[in-house]
């Protein structure tokens, strides 16, 4: 019906809706409370699984232990270094493997890598004090200390990288005297041949009017020469041109050389162990004209067997083509007036060293042949010039 003005309107008012009234007001999301979480803490590790001894240096420590690992029945000892859990199973490595019962795991084996984690995480806990002070200065004593690890890895495996970060992949976390460890590997180029840090010191020396310089590197399961090319510049790192490993010509096999040589003389029924030899061929001491005074101990009885390791030292050359082969590229490489330095636990016994030194450098007048300081470590110390 219409006004009486005629406007057309009804009196009936219409109900408009309008945008703002059909809001309505949605109640406020609430924050979920985050969980607390320690604070990561930085840990630098560099390691040499070696078959014969894993050696590592962990922030600025450096250290060893025999690669042996045992997967240990049972539970684990309070207090004893090199003892940790990887989800269920239990694990200790090098000296400690001698009192505890399991399966036997060792690192010449093909297990240098097949069981690198375990190696790393025994270096963590082979270490004096890393994991009780980390421990220590978390915030929250009950949950996980976090660890971000900067890893460098020494390896003659370096085409295996693939398959190495795997095995990396397994040391997320691991549990050591009942604390909870989370860790996580913050860098990506971790991986290094195995004499890196031997060619990063030698290289100092090298004469600036030579470019090419070679390592030899006597480790406990291997004999291993690699050629490196210095940069244009001073401060370029060294590259690697050529290795050649020859595997089980270590000192590994110069030790059982020597109990064949000296069971060939019959001394009333004498047992002579690896271990026990190794540990007289370091403590020898020279006399002078190449010759050694190195005694081993057996019972009340010392022997000298100097003159026996001399003819182990002989049988490792005639009996090895492959050492004879290296030994022999060494010895021309000095005679071209090319530098060679030399790395290697096997170069830390003065008995070793000074016979490859008279072997190699035979009838050359002033062989450029060095052995490089603390030949034992250098190959892992010597990345600390990575950070200069």
């Amino acid at each position: 019906m219409s006004d009486m003005n005629g406007t057309g309107n009804t009196d009936i008012k219409s109900d408009v809706v309008t945008p703002e009234s059909n809001l309505v007001e949605k109640p406020k999301k609430q924050r979920k409370a985050q969980t607390p979480q320690n604070k990561h803490q930085k840990v630098d590790a560099d390691l040499d699984g070696g078959s014969h001894l894993a050696k590592f240096v962990v922030n600025g420590w450096c250290g060893s232990y025999p690669s042996i690992a045992k997967e240990v029945l049972g539970d684990l000892p309070i207090g004893m270094s090199g003892c940790f859990s990887i989800g269920n199973k239990n694990y200790a490595v090098g000296q400690a493997t001698n009192s505890l019962g399991g399966n036997t795991i060792e690192g010449f084996r093909d297990n240098k890598i097949k069981f690198l984690h375990v190696w790393l995480i025994g270096a963590l806990t082979t270490h004096p004090n890393l994991l009780a002070k980390l421990a220590k200065e978390r915030k929250y004593k009950k949950l996980p200390v976090r660890i971000k690890l900067t890893l460098r890895l020494l390896s003659l495996s370096s085409s295996k990288k693939a398959e190495i970060a795997k095995i990396l992949s397994q040391t997320k976390q691991f549990t050591c005297e009942s604390v909870e460890y989370q860790l996580e590997i913050v860098n990506q180029d971790y991986l290094y041949p195995e004499s890196y840090g031997a060619a990063l010191e030698a290289i100092k020396n090298v004469p600036d009017n030579t470019n090419l310089f070679h390592l030899v590197d006597l480790g406990g399961g291997t004999l291993t020469l690699s050629t490196y090319q210095k940069g244009l510049e001073k401060t370029d790192p060294p590259k690697m041109l050529e290795q050649t490993a020859s595997s089980g010509s270590g000192m590994k096999s110069i030790l059982a050389l020597l109990q064949v040589v000296l069971s060939k003389t019959d001394r009333g029924g004498i047992s002579y162990y690896q271990e026990n030899l190794e540990s007289a061929l370091r403590n020898s001491k020279p006399l002078g004209k190449s010759e050694h005074s190195i005694k081993y101990r057996h019972g009340l009885e010392i022997l000298e067997i100097g003159t026996e390791v001399t003819y182990a030292l002989n049988d490792w050359v005639t009996k090895s083509p492959i050492v004879a082969e290296l030994l022999g590229r060494i010895s021309q490489a000095l005679l071209d007036n090319r530098p060679v330095y030399a790395t290697g636990g096997g170069f830390a016994i003065s008995t070793i060293a000074e016979w490859v030194t008279n072997y190699v450098c035979l009838g050359i007048d002033n062989p450029p042949f060095f052995i490089l300081d603390k030949p034992e470590q250098i190959n892992l110390t010597g990345l600390k010039n990575l950070d200069a």
